[in-house]
């Protein structure tokens, strides 16, 4: 389709603007294939295949999704700290691409980071706005999420927040920081 276009558009335009216009083009053909290739990766449950298909969709330039779905493999990969600041990343780059299944993604990827308040907060949202499935799934997490956050705060919990924030703030990892020290600031708040 973006070939039949780009010759389209070339009978029309100047030849220095073809090229660009086809370079465009093909690029994000390119970018298109490799978003539908890193999709079909992550359906099967090969997710670093997924990632490296997703990782080169952002670089050839599509749409934004790209760095959504990035984000989503790297939670099944188990890298719930490199997620969120992927997740962090596509939401500046194209927050119009957001939905309720990434945002359950990065729920979870809150939640394998140990930042629960974070993950409550997703959970709720996800279960507002998506299918029967994925809100029941958000449901459970939250009620477990409201156990734990039954149970008195103690100093060690808000230290080893505020310990993770520094750490990750010194590694210029500021999105991570900003929520590390978020997740402390609220269980020093909720101590009080």
């Amino acid at each position: 389709m973006h070939y039949v276009l780009a010759v389209l558009l070339g009978a029309c335009w100047p030849v220095q603007a073809n090229t660009h216009v086809l370079a465009v083009l093909l690029a994000a053909s390119g970018a298109d294939e490799h978003l539908l290739a890193g999709a079909r990766f992550f359906r099967v449950g090969n997710f670093s295949k997924a990632l490296i298909e997703f990782r080169v969709a952002e670089t050839l330039g599509g749409t934004g999704e790209a760095s959504w779905y990035a984000a989503a493999a790297l939670v099944k990969l188990g890298r719930p700290e490199d997620a969120l600041e992927a997740f962090a990343q596509a939401a500046s780059r194209a927050p119009a691409e957001r939905d309720a299944l990434l945002d359950y993604y990065r729920a979870l990827a809150c939640y394998d980071a140990r930042l629960y308040g974070c993950a409550a907060k997703l959970f709720a949202e996800v279960g507002d706005q998506s299918g029967p499935r994925i809100a029941e799934l958000a449901r459970k997490a939250r009620a477990s999420i409201e156990k734990m956050f039954a149970e008195p705060v103690r100093q060690g919990a808000v230290d080893w927040y505020r310990e993770k924030a520094a750490i990750a703030h010194s590694a210029k990892r500021e999105a991570l920081a900003a929520l590390y020290s978020e997740e402390g600031d609220a269980l020093a708040a909720r101590s009080k």
